[in-house]
């Protein structure tokens, strides 16, 4: 990933992004709060290859770390961050040694390995194993997800 102390296209999507989940009263909305407390000190991070991803993901998508190398807290035991993704963006097909968890704060769609595309609505989750291939996608809403990283 190449990290910059900027704002990506893909960020003007964020304030679309967070009203699912705003107003919610349950640790959703709470979580949409912090992102959007945290956004101006954000480590805003993009990657700039892979396979399989949209044609202009690049400039489509954008990841906050929050604690992480390049986050808020600079860390190296654990990353914690958000992907956020435009409408109609393909995040190319990618795998990593630490396991990971995501929690989806908008509807949108993940596959693993060579599996079918599946969406595990708003609030919910899933767990990618070690070195598992995987991608998301959003439809013709932004996308937005927490994951962790266990380093």
């Amino acid at each position: 990933m190449v990290q910059a102390h900027q704002r990506f296209p893909a960020c003007d999507f964020l304030d679309s992004a967070l009203a699912y989940v705003l107003d919610d009263p349950s640790d959703l909305g709470v979580a949409a709060h912090a992102i959007k407390a945290l956004d101006p000190s954000m480590g805003w991070q993009r990657r700039t290859s892979g396979l399989n991803g949209s044609e202009n993901y690049v400039e489509r998508h954008a990841n906050g770390m929050v604690c992480g190398p390049g986050g808020i807290e600079s860390r190296y035991d654990i990353q914690l961050g958000f992907s956020l993704l435009a409408p109609l963006t393909r995040y190319p097909d990618h795998q990593h040694l630490p396991e990971e968890a995501y929690v989806l704060l908008t509807p949108g769609e993940f596959r693993q390995r060579d599996g079918d595309w599946f969406n595990p609505g708003i609030g919910g989750g899933l767990h990618n194993p070690s070195n598992v291939v995987h991608a998301m996608r959003s439809g013709t809403v932004p996308f937005l997800a927490l994951w962790c990283l266990l380093i």
